[in-house]
Order: C-alpha cells, then sequence, then structure tokens
C-alpha cells in the first residue's frame, strides 16, 4: 500500500534538505604547494609547467634588496 505524499510537504522536505546540505558540507578549497630547497629532486607540476628548486649560496652583500623590489625590476 502506498503512502500518498502531499506536494508541500515534499517541497518542504527538498528545501530542507538543500539548505541543511549547503550549511553542514563546507566548500572545496585548493591548497597550493610552495617549492622548498629542502625537498632537492621533487618537482613541482604547475598550470604552466613545472618547478626544480635547487638550494645554492650566495654571498651576502652590504646592501640589502627587498624581493618585491626585485620582482618589480624583472617585468
Amino acid at each position: 500500500m502506498a503512502l500518498p505524499i502531499d506536494g508541500i510537504w515534499f517541497a518542504a522536505g527538498v528545501t530542507f534538505g538543500l539548505l541543511l546540505s549547503s550549511v553542514v558540507i563546507p566548500p572545496r578549497r585548493t591548497v597550493s604547494k610552495v617549492p622548498d630547497p629542502s625537498d632537492g629532486k621533487i618537482v613541482y607540476h604547475t598550470d604552466t609547467g613545472c618547478v626544480h628548486v635547487e638550494a645554492m649560496e650566495v654571498p651576502c652583500t652590504s646592501e640589502t634588496d627587498s624581493f618585491n623590489l626585485l620582482a618589480s625590476l624583472k617585468k
């Protein structure tokens, strides 16, 4: 014997289910990895290509340059 489903209760159930699932299920977030020189043999795959990081010791100078300044000069 099938029970008749009232239209208003069905709509209320669907609405409640959508509301509950949008509150309970968090959005997915992607975490980007930053290459680390200590992982010498790892190749990182990006959207535009592949990146391999190698640590290299450089001499210190008396003048310090910021990375923002160096990045703006490359443009």
